[in-house]
């Protein structure tokens, strides 16, 4: 199950953004209806989901609540919140999940101006009750990237995550070639990149390589062959495997379609 704040999708409709004050909101919650998050501002929850998880909450944690998911609400001391119900394109399942907010003003900021904007329903309220929701979206995922990985690391593998984004539609980069570009040895920089990225380098390269043929495919102006090689592939049938693997179809009949 891919991490929500991993995974690439466009927001779709914004349901509802609203203000959620003490003792208000429903307990009990059967097939949710729509994509949430909400950033608690006081007071003490927990929420036990049907899958066995068991999320607590407390003030600025904010926490994600997935389409579809069945859960109860326990209040452990009575609080408020805000929140903002959304779909998106993706028809991914993610879990649950909940972040501690360090930038608390900066995310509160953002949840206040998607209340504001639905509320009020002046001109392109959508529009920005949309952008505050991936500015919401983005600055949690720095949040939670801090919160697994020092400045420091990430700093440390920096030559090496530039070098895979410069050259991965032109060559084969080995683990040697970038751990040694950080004067660390592979072992550490596979550790720390997966701490970081949440997969390995060999996984991350090939993310980039298959997103880049499925553009060019897309476009209807490459062959296979060509895509093949300006996405950094020398074998056609390497290429091939590796993306049906991660598409589920064949190059050609995914430039067709």
């Amino acid at each position: 199950m891919k991490p929500f704040e991993d995974s690439d999708f466009n927001i779709g409709n914004i349901v509802l953004a609203c203000h959620v004050g003490k003792g208000l909101g429903a307990r009990t919650h059967h097939d949710r209806p729509s994509h949430g998050l909400a950033l608690h501002i006081s007071g003490r929850r927990r929420y036990i989901f049907q899958t066995g998880d068991v999320l607590t909450v407390a003030p600025y944690d904010l926490i994600y609540l997935p389409k579809g998911s069945d859960y109860e609400v326990l209040t452990e001391e009575p609080g408020e919140c805000y929140a903002v119900n959304f779909e998106i394109s993706s028809e991914e399942t993610y879990a649950p999940f909940v972040c501690r907010v360090k930038n608390a003003s900066g995310m509160l900021d953002l949840f206040k101006n998607a209340k504001t904007s639905w509320e009020t329903k002046k001109e392109g309220y959508l529009l920005k009750c949309k952008a505050d929701l991936y500015s919401i979206i983005y600055l949690m995922t720095e949040e939670r990237s801090l919160q697994y990985t020092s400045k420091d690391k990430r700093e440390l593998i920096l030559p090496a995550v530039s070098c895979i984004h410069e050259n991965y539609m032109r060559e084969n980069l080995s683990i040697a070639a970038l751990s040694a570009a950080c004067s660390i040895t592979p072992e550490y920089f596979r550790s720390i990149f997966k701490g970081i990225y949440g997969v390995s380098p060999k996984s991350y390269i090939t993310g980039l390589k298959i997103e880049r043929a499925k553009e060019l495919l897309a476009s209807g102006m490459y062959s296979v062959t060509d895509t093949a090689l300006l996405s950094g592939y020398s074998d056609l049938s390497h290429f091939s495997r590796e993306f049906k693997k991660a598409t589920g179809e064949a190059p050609g009949n995914y430039r067709r379609t």
